[in-house]
Order: C-alpha cells, then structure tokens, then sequence
C-alpha cells in the first residue's frame, strides 16, 4: 500500500490494530466505513496490509444481471399511528417512508456503512466535529434539487425537543440544533457536543427517522409524501395498502430496477395469513421467519435468507416500582429461565441465547461475559434474600397474538417454579404502544416489548438504559453505566473500547433492568424469482436494486 495514501489518524491506527492481530477482517472493515475511508483506500487497506497480517479480503462470485420491470407485492405490517418520518417508531411505518425517503448513509447487513445521499464524510481527530460531503445531482421527487439546507433542516428538526421526534435520545447530550451547521453549498458540518466515535450510525438508517426531508416539510407525509428515494407514494389507504412508481428522477440510475411497489397491509400479529398470502403468491415477500411448524420451511419456491442480528425482546422491570426495585428480585427472574428452550419453542433455533446485557454477538468485538443460565435453586435463594421467599403476585403486559404473547406465556412457567404467580396482560398492538400520554408500554411495571435490530450498542442503550432514556420502559438510572456510556461511545482506541464496553455489559448484567434472552436472527420468506434482497437486522427494506426474474 502506497506510503502516501490518505488514511488520516484513525485509519492509520486501524492499519497499527490490524497488523498486530487486535482486529478482525470484519472489524477493520466495519471501522473503516464509519470514518468515511472510501473503498479504494479501504481495498487497499485490507489487500497490502491484511496480506502482510495473513489475512484476504473476501472474494464474490459474479452476480447475475438485473432485470427491469414488474411490481412487487410485499406482505407488510399496517402502519400502527400516523406515517411522519419525525415521529415514526413501527415497523409498517417505516416501511412506507424507506421507499420514499433515504438517508446519508445505509447500514448494510454486516454492519457497514453505504454512502446514499452523503458522498463521504470525515471526522477531525477527536471525533467531536464530522463533515459530510452532500451528493451533487440528487433530485426530490417533485423536481426540487437537494441541497445541504435540507440536510441541515433535517437534523435541526431531529434535535429540537419541540418536534417530538422520534430520535431525539439518540442525539441527546451529543448533537444540538446550533451544532448542525452548512459550510458549502453540498458540505454539512456536525459540531457534537462531545466526541462521539460512531456518529455516522446516527445519520444513517439504523437511525430509521433520520430519512432526509425537504426543507419545507410540514408534517403531513402521506398527504405530500416527497423524498428522494427509489420510489413515489401514488396511493395510501390506512390499514389496507400503499402503492408506489418507480421514480423517474432518481439520482443512482438505472436503479430502481422494479416499475412499482405494493404493500399490502396486515395486523403485525396476523403471522397465518401473512404466510398464507406468500405461499399462495399473492405476495412476493413476507419479511419474517415462518412460523414453527409452517409449511413455507420445506416450500421449493420460497427461499429464506437469513442473517444474525440485534433484534431482541426486552423484558423489562419498572426499578422504581416494588418488588422490581431490588435487583435481586430481577436477577431471580433472569436465572427462572430456560433461554435454549425458548429459542427452540419460538424461534425454530434461529436465534443466540442473550446474556442480559445490550452487546450482541452480532455487533463486532462484543464482550464475552460468563453465561446466565437456568438455575432455579438459586433464584428461590435470590428471592429469599429479599424478603419474597414465598413468592408474590405480578402481571406482564405485551402485545399478540405472536411471539411474544408466546414468550410471556413460557416466562410464566418458567417464574411460576420460583413462586412467582404472573398474570398475563395480552393487547392489541395498537393499544399496548399506545400514543401520546397514554402508551402502557412505557407505564406498566411488567412487560415484553420488541426492540428491532440497530448497528451499533449505542443505538440500543441510549434510549433503553441511559438515564431519562426516550425509551428507557424500566426507569432504569445508574450513574455508573451512564458514564462508563459517555467514555465508549468518545474513544478511539479498539482495545480500550472493548475494555469499556466489558464493564458497561458487566453493570447491565448485574443490574438487570431487563432481561434479554434472546437475539433472534433475522430471516426473510420470498420468491425465489426475487433477486437482490437482503435480510436486514432491523426488517428494513431496501428495495433500491432488487428486480424480479
């Protein structure tokens, strides 16, 4: 690799790191694409130097070529609330706004990060200031160029309180409305509050409310759904479907490859008839696993693509509401359960067990920390040490039909042989999420919520665990795990990084707000006559370049 090839500090610390075995491949790759290094310099990067370090860069066979033309039928969660990229937080939400709005950069499945509408970026050498480079030529799809004024307006909509916004922790304490500043006509500059070492996972899709909006944006997306994305919105019918055309000024052309989109909207807990609208072909895509035992597993046509992820089910304590406040009462909980057992009931296998703590093994250079296993003897002695050696009475709420009013009834089993009488609370999705000031899972003392995959640690304790967390459903403060939190997510160095990130998981673990079981693999059921369609951790749908046979 040549001497002179603009790696800035922290590549040139990447190359340290890599040659003296502290990181894989994958991480230096993964690290790479968040410092902005483009892909010459990072081929270059891993081809001279990992062959020095006896490493090679991984090597792909031809791809097929695509095809244009057709509409492909999705199978979607219906939208739970009002679809407002500010606001979003459902799956069938963020579904509708992904076709139709994109952000500065993608996540993609292995955790790196794809330029989309930011062409690079770069950090200074604390990491407390990043430039990103806005791409020349895009176009909104009603014709209004994209400028770095959206781009500002964007991100000071995200940050300021007023807008309610969706994603306002992920940039508490990190970015203010002052902070985001225009500094050329296509140059965005990010003055953070503190160095953050993986902002760009901030701006980018894992941060799903971060879609680039029009300056002008007033809130009313799906009366004037207008973005710069691969598709337009023609027709939206709450709870039943929406209807997209391929945009005929998308900036990365020949993409999109596919003449329309159609969602057909179905109860995010309606598993049968979402499976049986794939197996009879009235859709092409269903983006979920079948469920145990459904014959879609042994179908020829369906192919099932999967990958692991961060997808996981909290199931959390209220620690500011008795018996929850004593952590040993949560851990009691935590060791009731049978985590192999539970994956095969609900998940078929495809899930990792989880550990009680938010560094996923999906996430490159996770903590290893000792196993939480079943052991019902010494939950009885947990419980018995605070006082609740006969046990006591409590309800779980949740939401089902589905997973996860399967998983509370295993949970309730599994308590009960401790002495914990659990009462079952089921409700619709609409009603548990809730909105405004009435949303039970933010309220009830109990509960198991769905938490959908994200690229980074950060992204899933800063709203669930930090103090005052926008999403922290267990009131869990500790001023501990809040610092340790700012100290991780501000240094550079990978082995101190990985130090710190021990000891966050270790204060997590021994807390216990939540316990988190499982992380389940994320696994697509399609036609095998789609093409270019990758799982997502997060069940995202990039449709940008897939294209049907």
């Amino acid at each position: 690799m040549p001497d002179d090839l603009d790696l800035g500090e922290y590549g040139h610390h990447l190359v340290d790191e890599l040659m003296a075995r502290r990181l894989s491949r994958r991480d230096v790759l993964q690290r790479a694409t968040v410092v902005g290094l483009g892909i010459p310099t990072i081929s270059a990067l891993l081809g001279s130097r990992a062959g020095a370090a006896g490493l090679r860069p991984a090597v792909s066979g031809a791809a097929p070529q695509p095809k244009a033309g057709g509409t492909l039928q999705v199978a979607s969660d219906a939208p739970v609330a009002a679809v407002d990229p500010v606001t979003m937080y459902d799956g069938g939400s963020i579904n509708v706004v992904q076709q139709v709005a994109e952000y500065l950069a993608w996540v993609n499945p292995d955790n790196t990060l794809r330029p989309v509408l930011a062409s690079s970026w770069k950090p200074n050498a604390k990491g407390d200031v990043w430039t990103f480079q806005i791409r020349n030529g895009v176009k909104f799809s009603n014709g209004a160029p994209l400028s770095a004024d959206d781009v500002v307006a964007t991100f000071q909509r995200l940050v300021n309180p007023a807008s309610g916004s969706s994603a306002a922790t992920n940039f508490k304490g990190v970015l203010g409305v002052s902070g985001v500043q225009k500094t050329g006509e296509y140059e965005v500059t990010f003055a953070l509050e503190r160095p953050f070492v993986d902002f760009p996972y901030a701006v980018a899709s894992t941060n799903y409310n971060a879609v680039v909006l029009p300056k002008s944006y007033d809130g009313d997306f799906a009366k004037s759904p207008v973005g710069t994305g691969p598709f337009v919105l023609t027709a939206y019918e709450t709870g039943v479907s929406a209807t997209f055309k391929r945009n005929p000024v998308y900036w990365d052309a020949p993409k999109p490859y596919l003449d329309g989109v159609t969602f057909t909207f179905f109860n995010p807990n309606a598993v049968p008839a979402q499976e049986a609208a794939l197996q009879t072909g009235a859709v092409d895509v269903y983006q979920s696993a079948p469920s145990t035992g459904s014959p879609l597993w042994h179908d020829p046509n369906i192919a099932l693509p999967t990958l692991p992820s961060s997808y996981y089910g909290e199931f959390w304590f209220r620690t500011d509401t008795p018996p929850w406040t004593d952590a040993r009462v949560r851990q009691a909980v935590a060791y009731a359960l049978d985590r192999p057992a539970i994956i095969s009931n609900i998940f078929s296998g495809r899930a990792t067990v989880g550990n009680d703590e938010v560094f996923a093994p999906a996430f490159p250079g996770s903590p290893v920390l000792p196993q939480r296993s079943q052991d019902i003897a010494k939950a009885k002695q947990l419980l018995a040490a605070a006082g609740l050696g006969r046990g006591f009475s409590a309800t779980l709420t949740t939401e089902g039909p589905g997973i996860f009013s399967q998983y509370a009834t295993l949970v309730q089993s599994y308590v009960a042989q401790i002495g914990i009488d659990l009462s079952l609370n089921v409700e619709s999705t609409s009603t548990f999420y809730g909105s405004g000031s009435n949303q039970p899972w933010l309220t009830v003392p109990v509960g198991i919520v769905d938490w959908a995959a994200r690229a980074t640690p950060e992204q899933l304790y800063q709203s669930a665990y930090t103090t005052g967390g926008i999403w922290n459903s267990s009131k869990w403060a500790d001023p501990t795990f809040d610092k340790l939190a700012s100290e991780y997510e501000a240094t550079v160095d990978q082995a101190s990084r990985a130090a710190l990130a021990k000891q966050l998981a270790t204060v997590q673990q021994e807390a216990t707000p939540a316990v988190i079981a499982w992380w389940k693999d994320a696994v697509y059921s399609i036609w095998k006559k789609v093409h270019n369609l990758e799982p997502n951790g997060s069940y995202f749908l990039d449709l940008t370049a897939t294209w049907l046979e």
